[in-house]
């Protein structure tokens, strides 16, 4: 059995105090806020997706998100473009082309476009 001391007791208050402190220091400097909010959270997060008709691809950041949704047919080609913010659809973008796209060019406009909303974005 372990019969604390009064050493013991002396050290365990000195290293309960050093914890405390070092844990405000630690809240009001806000050194863990990166930790909190996760590796990702200060860049665009990114979702791109295939379907049988196209392709599709959401930006989220922030209270922001950014679409667009490509579906070709032998026709044509439709393209949505939209925009909203907390959850609030600011814009929204529809578009035809009157002939089909290859997938190479469904590709390319789903790059620009990504590159193009990243770019206004300030991380």
């Amino acid at each position: 059995m372990l019969t604390p001391t009064p050493g013991t007791h002396s050290h365990a208050g000195t290293f309960l105090t050093l914890a405390m402190t070092a844990a405000v220091a630690w809240a009001v400097t806000g050194a863990g806020e990166g930790l909190a909010a996760g590796p990702g959270a200060a860049s665009p997060q990114v979702e791109i997706k295939k379907h049988s008709t196209g392709k599709e691809a959401t930006i989220t950041y922030g209270d922001g998100e950014w679409f667009i949704h490509i579906d070709a047919d032998q026709d044509r080609t439709m393209i949505i473009r939209t925009e909203s913010h907390n959850g609030k659809e600011t814009k929204n973008q529809p578009e035809i082309v009157e002939r089909p796209m290859s997938n190479v060019e469904v590709d390319r406009i789903i790059n620009d476009w990504v590159s193009g909303v990243k770019s206004t974005l300030q991380p």
